[in-house]
């Protein structure tokens, strides 16, 4: 069975090592930032005795939007070629620790955890975004994004997506055999008078369309 970690990296890197002692590992890719540098070469020379290939990508900025679009990047490219894949977000800051648990979530990868009693699993979803949202979905939240996360009504968004309002309405409610874009938390929709809808983008939707 071919299996592919994502790990991110801090100062300690005892936790990468046990997700590798206690896993199936066929490569190894690690999400750090600039100050950990070294640490980073120290795991590829650690690891190079063993064979064990290692691809290694910097995060700047903002790490819940990198480390998303990393993972959207990988999984995409590489994702296909493996059996199972593993996110450790036992290293690194809190931070980047929390941008590799957003990013399994809205992924569907399995996130795990490593101390010095051995691994645990993170309760993650367990299914994809990806595996939900239908290109019209997409095509809705591209929107939303595209005239600044928000619109007044349907009939602004009908005619910003080019999609008709009844095709609108279903996407974002939902129906009996799929589940809309409100329902998943990618969209909040404000009720006023006379049954106007102005529709938001959420964080989570904002996520979601991060790499894609």
């Amino acid at each position: 069975m071919r299996v592919l970690q994502i790990a991110t990296v801090g100062e300690d890197i005892e936790p990468i090592l046990v997700g590798i002692r206690e896993l199936p590992v066929s490569k190894l890719v690690l999400l750090y930032t600039p100050d950990v540098e070294g640490v980073v070469r120290d795991v590829k020379q650690r690891l190079a005795a063993v064979k064990v290939p290692v691809d290694a990508y910097v995060v700047r900025g903002d790490p819940v939007v990198q480390v998303m679009a990393l993972v959207a990047e990988i999984l995409r490219d590489e994702g296909l070629q493996y059996d199972e894949v593993f996110f450790n977000v036992s290293s690194g800051s809190k931070m980047l620790s929390c941008a590799g648990l957003s990013a399994a979530f809205v992924n569907g990868i399995k996130a795990i955890g490593a101390t010095e009693s051995g691994l645990f699993h993170l309760p993650v979803l367990k299914f994809s975004y990806s595996e939900l949202i239908s290109e019209p979905k997409l095509k809705i939240l591209r929107t939303l994004r595209d005239v600044g996360g928000k619109v007044e009504s349907l009939a602004v968004l009908e005619k910003r997506a080019n999609v008709e309002k009844s095709l609108l309405s279903y996407h974002i409610r939902g129906g009996k055999d799929s589940k809309g874009l409100e329902e998943l938390g990618l969209v909040e929709v404000d009720r006023g008078e006379y049954g106007k809808l102005a529709i938001r983008l959420t964080e989570l939707g904002r996520l979601v369309l991060v790499g894609r």
